[in-house]
């Protein structure tokens, strides 16, 4: 197993000393790598972490490491890797896959000798009636979170929820595709109360009044789901990020002039909570 760790400072500690401690348990094959990137030299983890074994360092500006990372085929080739690969992304920066399909997609069209393609992104401003959403003004970056409670940063989203004592019966990558289809967001059964006596958003509640993308805006939907892996750690399968760049060039090249442009609803997601915003393709005709 490799995990490549956004981040060096105190979240990228946490994230790798619980994954070189499940190492140590023998949790993880005694050969797995924790691969570190930062763009400090000697990030904190370094000082921690730099004389351990199955530790690496790499100083980098995360978006450039990506885009090197899984264009190279001697770090990423998804029929040798397959699951083996695992990111494991920061929580404060829960859009950098969008920052990287977005120039990931440009580049593999270029790459194909292709041209006359735009890839740009826009917001996406369709209010679902979670309990908390904010659409970020700067960038059109949609936050959303099916909590009305402060949850614990090292929460691994059991299927019990600890806030409601009850089973949690929402998943936000479900909701967010029924969405952009036209369904509206389905109430959850299991925090009514909790959210109701909070005096937050369970849903519309006039379904009537909702706004979903009109059909046919949205070509598609794209989710980097971070899940729990291991000993309190959500990791993202690099496998993931192949799969939608390929699905984002196949939408791209089935443009033509009766359909010249499309959108994709790009999320970073867990059960619980996430952001989204949108990846406009047009083909130039």
């Amino acid at each position: 197993m490799r995990f490549v760790i956004i981040g060096g400072g105190c979240y990228g500690i946490y994230h790798s000393g619980q994954l070189y401690k499940a190492i140590q348990k023998g949790k993880l094959p005694a050969t797995s790598q924790l691969i570190m990137v930062d763009r400090n030299a000697e990030p904190p983890a370094k000082a921690k972490f730099g004389q351990e074994p199955n530790f690496s360092f790499v100083q980098a500006d995360w978006h450039n490491f990506l885009m090197r990372f899984m264009q190279d085929p001697g770090q990423f080739e998804p029929e040798r890797d397959r699951e083996t690969v695992q990111i494991v992304p920061p929580p404060y920066a829960p859009h950098l896959f969008f920052e990287w399909l977005m120039a990931a997609t440009e580049v593999a069209l270029k790459a194909r000798g292709l041209s006359g393609f735009q890839v740009k992104r826009e917001g996406f401003d369709y209010p679902i009636r979670t309990p908390y959403e904010y659409i970020d003004p700067k960038n059109g970056n949609h936050f959303l979170s099916r909590a009305g409670w402060t949850c614990p940063a090292t929460c691994i989203e059991p299927r019990s929820c600890p806030a409601v004592k009850d089973t949690r019966d929402w998943d936000l990558d479900q909701d967010l595709r029924a969405f952009v289809g036209g369904q509206p967001l389905k109430p959850s059964a299991s925090a009514r109360n909790a959210l109701a006596q909070a005096g937050l958003a369970n849903g519309p509640s006039n379904t009537a009044l909702l706004e979903t993308p009109p059909p046919g805006r949205y070509g598609g939907v794209e989710t980097f789901t971070c899940h729990h892996f291991m000993y309190g750690i959500g990791t993202v399968p690099a496998l993931r990020l192949y799969e939608a760049r390929e699905r984002m060039v196949r939408l791209a090249l089935s443009l033509d002039e009766t359909r010249p442009e499309t959108r994709v609803a790009v999320g970073t997601v867990s059960h619980c909570h996430g952001v989204v915003a949108t990846i406009l393709l047009k083909r130039s005709l």
